[in-house]
């Protein structure tokens, strides 16, 4: 039997809520949403309902918890690199949004916390595998359009 992922969720808005979350439950028997952190107290009643997880009003107090083997930071876009940077540095797995990072130096940084803490950093892309995307890969890689820059 494969082990079940403990999620964590920060931020319960349109990414949060409606990818992630809407995603984690059609898998019950792979992950369990086990705690959820948003600022506004209606999105975590709403995520304890939802969820039947713990809600905290900041990720910091997901900091000291040991049993959550994943951390989706769907946070503000602003708030991407930090966040991550200091969850990967206190040992938690990480699956951001994107944009992961506001700056090529922000990102290093971000990797260099994952690279430090031995933890995985992966950045959220749902379209990767998707017809449409796949097709222009296909065309890119072709060569029928040129060179693109």
């Amino acid at each position: 039997m494969k082990k079940k992922l403990r999620v964590a969720i920060i931020g319960q808005g349109r990414s949060g809520r409606d990818i992630h979350g809407k995603h984690l439950l059609t898998d019950t028997a792979r992950f369990t949403i086990v705690a959820v952190a948003d600022e506004l107290a209606d999105r975590r009643e709403r995520a304890v309902r939802e969820y039947g997880c713990e809600a905290y009003a900041g990720y910091e107090q997901l900091l000291s918890r040991h049993d959550i083997d994943l951390v989706v930071n769907a946070s503000f876009s602003h708030q991407h690199g930090p966040i991550t940077t200091d969850l990967l540095r206190h040992g938690f797995n990480v699956l951001v949004e994107k944009p992961a990072a506001r700056s090529p130096e922000e990102l290093d940084g971000m990797i260099e916390a994952a690279r430090e803490s031995g933890r995985m950093l992966a950045i959220f892309q749902q379209s990767r595998f998707a017809p449409y995307f796949e097709k222009v890969q296909q065309i890119l890689r072709s060569g029928v359009l040129g060179r693109p820059v």
